[in-house]
């Protein structure tokens, strides 16, 4: 998987740059080893595999559920590292699937808001992406993407696409000194909440 994982993201950066001119910032960031979280804000479809393929590293994604119900994408997605989780639900199986991938030292990208924010805005975490750092003790990598909403304006150079990555943290480090250390949804909820700063402050610094 690994070679076929990175010959996609190659090809497919190649053609990005050129059909769109992205920009993509703080790759240096980015750790090679090691369980990380990539925490993003997200406004598109189109994000996990955009932001996918900025990560100069494999990832492992959380998708929909029904996403994986048609055969021919279900395949796909499978095929490119997607774990299948339920929403509005504590689907313990999709969770305990991507703790494990954590501690495994590989990388999976997630979405603290916990689905597309279609105003574009940036909008308080939901507890869960504490609860994997927490339990995992992954590091944490934020990332703040734009654009990815307008893909007829990236796609004819009408509308910059943008990604940005800023410094990884640990799970306490984004809890804040203030911050129990008990597991439970105050602390995972501190963490988030201290994940979405960190994606306000690159939005700042990069629109």
């Amino acid at each position: 998987m690994g070679l076929v994982y990175t010959a996609s993201r190659f090809v497919l950066s190649g053609v990005l740059g050129a059909c769109t001119g992205w920009e993509v910032r703080g790759r240096e960031h980015v750790p090679m080893d090691g369980g990380l979280i990539v925490a993003s804000n997200h406004i598109s479809f189109f994000d996990p595999p955009l932001i996918g393929t900025a990560v100069v590293r494999e990832l492992h994604y959380l998708a929909k559920e029904e996403l994986f119900r048609p055969p021919v994408f279900g395949s796909l997605i499978r095929f490119f590292n997607s774990i299948p989780i339920r929403r509005g639900m504590a689907d313990l199986s999709g969770l305990s699937r991507a703790i494990d991938v954590l501690k495994h030292g590989h990388a999976l990208i997630m979405f603290p808001e916990g689905s597309r924010m279609r105003d574009g805005r940036l909008h308080p975490a939901r507890p869960g992406v504490g609860m994997l750092a927490v339990a995992s003790n992954a590091r944490i990598l934020p990332c703040f993407i734009s654009g990815s909403d307008r893909p007829g304006g990236w796609l004819l150079r009408r509308t910059k696409l943008k990604v940005a990555f800023g410094p990884v943290k640990t799970w306490q480090e984004m809890a804040g000194a203030d911050a129990g250390l008990e597991p439970g949804r105050a602390l995972y909820q501190s963490v988030g909440s201290g994940v979405m700063q960190d994606i306000a402050t690159l939005k700042a610094a990069f629109e």
